[in-house]
């Protein structure tokens, strides 16, 4: 019998969290909120974010 790892626990426990903080947004509101986060990732780590491969 497999027992689960610490790590497995981590990543179950912050799935259910994005799961409840996102559960009752509307679609509009959940791209607002990924936006927001690409958008903070972006600044910390110097990348560009860009609307398509083609820019």
């Amino acid at each position: 019998m497999r027992t689960i790892s610490n790590v497995e626990q981590e990543v179950d426990r912050i799935r259910l969290e994005i799961y409840e903080e996102t559960k009752d947004l509307t679609r509009e509101q959940r791209i607002e909120r990924t936006n927001k986060i690409a958008k903070a990732a972006a600044k910390k780590y110097g990348f560009k974010i860009i609307a398509s491969a083609k820019e």
